[in-house]
């Protein structure tokens, strides 16, 4: 795929200094063990259309014109999902699995959850501005049998936002399992976009969401607890081993790492090895204001990228595959481990070698596929030449700078100690709110993690947030850097996810404007989902 527009493409990429850039699956496939290869299916030679969401079934899209009842429950096959659980909508005659919300700015959401699960649960809205009693943030449950309603109004700009459990100490497993869906804002951003570059949901504007899996059901163990728990293999869509027959034209790709614990390096490649750019369009909080060209891109659990793959030099025949690359996962807090009571990690302990790393193959972390491995995730086989002259627009979005000439600033530090990750040498307790911030100011928080660390993917309920910048970040992320103050370019635009390499700072500004008036309570927690169930989290009260 050599042409004129990828040369200047590459050629953009050096001025910005990024030229270093049991469980059933949708297609009944077995999710056995796959070897750490860059091979498409392992030792499964049988790959399967990508599933796209269409509109209803699985992550089929949904508008809100009226009120929903979101029922979570044990799935079987007639409802063609890859997960044993699910969320369950009747709708207009139609039913779907995991629904994809389709909103506008300034809709009216209500929403009934029904738990028909054994366990409790709730629904937080990742990413969405919302009170404490809509955030869904576990302070309050729904028992088993009982109900929930939620009733609120979008407040959030057009992007790509999700929703999953989030009831303490429950919820990796509850979304391992498939409590998870979508949710898409349009706002006129979005609708120029869409316009300019002829993109259109289902077709050539596609999800892609991301999980790891393993062969049998979640039970972790106390190195998963610690680590995080890990797959041996990778759904996108539900989908083991997918394919998507494209043609040569722009697509827009929406990803999502709903994952429970793994990073993914993500870059795209010709069959023949060429590494082949990507734009960077979006972030966790939509659309940044202009595009960037990237090569690769780092994403966290529970981290969102809106990319465009432009395909129109590509030839028929081509074959282009995403994939995560080979990089340093940094589980430094091995150190750390080695060094506590051998007593108390006797079950489930990971052994090491005698230079004192991880034997992956006996940390029960999808041992085949450790964090830091590559592994191909998608090929895209062009099947049609059509005629197409779309250019990406120049401008995407207005982002204001949040002001920070009077912001208070407030440190943070994420570490190990006495057998549990904690935030300022707390863990979390029900009730307790040790971040108070006051309604209508600024802050800017100092996110530093400690070396003998791992990467923590660091997520704040209720409010989105401006990167200013990273400090002693890992060398692997030099080549990455998209300005002065070591951002990144998945850095840009809102968010309100963002990884924390060890011995790394990331400083961050919050706007604690909001439209509620009384105080209100949200959570700030690492979005690895067994750090979050194991207290790596704090309560935030915005006073009023």
């Amino acid at each position: 795929m050599t042409s004129t527009r990828r040369r200047d493409f590459i050629k953009a990429l050096g001025g910005l200094g990024l030229s270093a850039l049991p469980f059933r699956t949708l297609s009944d496939h077995h999710l056995g063990v796959a070897p750490t290869t860059q091979d498409f299916c392992g030792d499964d030679s049988r790959s399967r259309p990508l599933f796209i969401p269409g509109p209803a079934g699985l992550f089929g899209r949904i508008g809100l014109d009226a009120p929903l009842r979101m029922r979570a429950a044990a799935l079987n096959d007639a409802d063609r999902s890859p997960w044993p659980l699910g969320f369950s909508v009747e709708h207009k005659g139609r039913r779907y699995t995991n629904p994809t919300l389709v909103l506008r700015p300034g809709d009216r959401v209500r929403i009934e959850l029904e738990n028909a699960i054994n366990d409790p649960t709730i629904v937080h809205w990742h990413g969405l501005a919302v009170d404490t009693r809509n955030d869904g943030g576990g302070m309050t449950l729904a028992a088993p049998g009982e109900r929930y309603a939620y009733d609120f109004e979008v407040r959030n700009r057009s992007g790509l936002y999700w929703y999953h459990p989030h009831p303490h100490g429950m919820t990796a497993g509850q979304a391992y399992r498939g409590l998870f869906g979508l949710i898409e804002i349009e706002d006129d951003d979005e609708h120029r976009l869409r316009a300019a570059l002829d993109l259109v949901p289902a077709k050539t504007e596609i999800p892609l969401v991301l999980q790891d899996r393993r062969a049998s059901d979640y039970a972790p163990n106390d190195a998963d607890r610690t680590h995080g728990f890990l797959g041996g293999s990778v759904l996108v869509n539900g989908t083991a081993c997918p394919y998507l027959d494209v043609a040569t034209r722009i697509y827009r790709f929406r990803v999502l790492n709903a994952s429970n614990a793994r990073t993914y390096r993500l870059g795209l490649r010709a069959a023949g090895g060429e590494e082949i750019p990507f734009t960077l369009i979006g972030t966790d909080g939509g659309l940044i204001a202009s595009s960037l060209p990237c090569k690769e891109a780092f994403l966290a659990s529970a981290e969102r990228i809106d990319i465009l793959v432009d395909l129109s030099d590509a030839a028929v025949g081509e074959t282009l595959v995403l994939e995560t690359r080979a990089f340093d996962p940094m589980h430094t807090e091995m150190a750390v481990v080695a060094a506590a009571d051998h007593a108390a990690m006797t079950n489930g302990a990971p052994s090491r070698t005698s230079g004192g790393s991880v034997d992956h193959a006996a940390m029960g972390h999808g041992s085949t596929f450790p964090e830091g491995a590559p592994r191909e995730l998608l090929q895209l086989r062009v099947r049609e030449r059509v005629s197409y002259a779309a250019r990406i627009p120049a401008r995407l979005a207005a982002i204001a700078p949040i002001a920070v000439g009077d912001a208070t600033e407030r440190p943070l530090r994420l570490g190990f100690a006495k057998s549990r990750w904690r935030i300022n040498d707390r863990v979390f307790a029900m009730g307790e709110t040790p971040i108070e911030a006051k309604r209508g100011t600024v802050e800017t928080w100092l996110i530093r993690n400690y070396f003998n660390s791992m990467p923590h993917a660091m997520h704040l309920h209720g409010f989105h947030f401006q990167v200013l910048e990273r400090q002693t970040s890992p060398d692997q992320l030099a080549p990455l850097r998209v300005d002065a103050k070591s951002r990144l370019a998945t850095d840009l635009g809102w968010k309100d996810t963002v990884l924390v390499w060890p011995g790394e700072s990331v400083r961050i500004a919050i706007d604690f404007h909001t439209p509620f008036a009384d105080a209100q309570t949200y959570m700030f927690h690492c979005h690895n989902l067994e750090h979050e169930d194991g207290g790596m989290m704090l309560g935030v009260r915005v006073a009023a």
